[in-house]
């Protein structure tokens, strides 16, 4: 498994490994799914420019018809599944079969991302990578930070995303509250009174 933020490297790391597979003359292929619109339809691309041929399915199913010749696969944006390819993966690997996955780990919340917590206890390697946090900075960005205002948890896409280290990531809940506030025209503090005791209060 190769996870991580946004912008990490996750999709240049998965090709990486695939042209390693394909110089050692072992048959490979890569799925990515219909879900992600950004890349060519028979291509997976990073974003520094790295680029490999791939193969778009609907259904995580759809791979055990694509790959009875291939020794090594790859699955990109594997978050973008449903929990079915867990089921899938188990039966590659019972092929003997060598999987390499990427994807995001946690989604927008900063909570686990679908299928993605299930194949982690599968996996027998984890490799978990680091971006610019695009706030401070720093190279320890982990979260993906959502900048644009929507609660479906796929919204696909790069502008309305950022990576964040863990101290510049906003939670949605803080970040929307921000957002209310500052919009709010006419908010008028509430009024505390204070009321003074009697000195002598009657018995």
């Amino acid at each position: 498994m190769i996870i991580g933020c946004m912008s990490a490297g996750k999709s240049s790391e998965l090709i990486r490994r695939i042209e390693r597979a394909r110089l050692a003359y072992l048959p490979t292929i890569i799925f990515r799914p219909a879900t992600d619109t950004r890349s060519k339809a028979d291509l997976v691309e990073s974003r520094n420019g790295l680029q490999s041929q791939a193969v778009v399915v609907s259904n995580p199913r759809d791979m055990l018809k694509y790959s009875s010749q291939a020794v090594v696969i790859g699955i990109d944006e594997v978050q973008f599944f449903d929990i079915e390819v867990f089921d899938v993966v188990q039966t590659l690997l019972r092929q003997r079969k060598k999987i390499i996955a990427s994807g995001l780990d946690l989604d927008y919340k900063g909570k686990p991302f679908g299928p993605v917590p299930n194949l982690l206890a599968l996996a027998d390697r984890v490799d978990k990578l680091m971006a610019v946090c695009r706030k401070c900075g720093s190279d320890f960005a982990c979260r993906t930070q959502r900048t644009v205002q929507s609660s479906e948890q796929i919204l696909v896409g790069d502008s309305e995303y950022e990576a964040r280290c863990i101290d510049c990531f906003d939670p949605p809940s803080d970040f929307q509250l921000k957002i209310n506030l500052a919009n709010e025209e006419n908010f008028d503090p509430p009024v505390v009174r204070i009321v003074q005791p009697l000195a002598n209060p009657a018995v």
